[in-house]
């Protein structure tokens, strides 16, 4: 019986979030994914829709049995109830910019009649 201990290293981040923009209910993030992995994408705080547009790189999407690959300068619609898992090909990194899309608000403007 070998008792020797093995540690096993912890892999660096298979994602990188940076924060761009926090504005009027839109919230947008760059995310990079290394080469060659796949992550699940974090949960977005917001239960809106949310857009991903691929910057660099091609990824495929994995969100309710279905996988949808997009390429550079391509983009991508999900849903809130979506649970994606993203994959970056090998070579480079892929750099994708997460876009929350607040709900619509409809603004019914003040109408004013003119007095007689």
């Amino acid at each position: 019986m070998n008792s020797s201990l093995t540690t096993l290293e912890l892999p660096s981040d298979l994602l990188q979030i940076s924060p761009v923009l926090k504005q009027r209910g839109f919230t947008c993030s760059l995310l990079t994914l290394a080469p060659d992995t796949e992550t699940r994408l974090p949960a977005s705080p917001s239960p809106d829709d949310q857009l991903l547009f691929v910057i660099t790189g091609d990824i495929a999407i994995h969100a309710e049995g279905l996988t949808t690959i997009v390429n550079q300068g391509g983009a991508c619609l999900l849903k809130p109830v979506a649970s994606p898992v993203l994959s970056a090909r090998a070579g480079a990194p892929s750099r994708v910019l997460r876009v929350e899309i607040p709900p619509r608000q409809v603004i019914t403007p003040q109408i004013i009649t003119p007095r007689a």
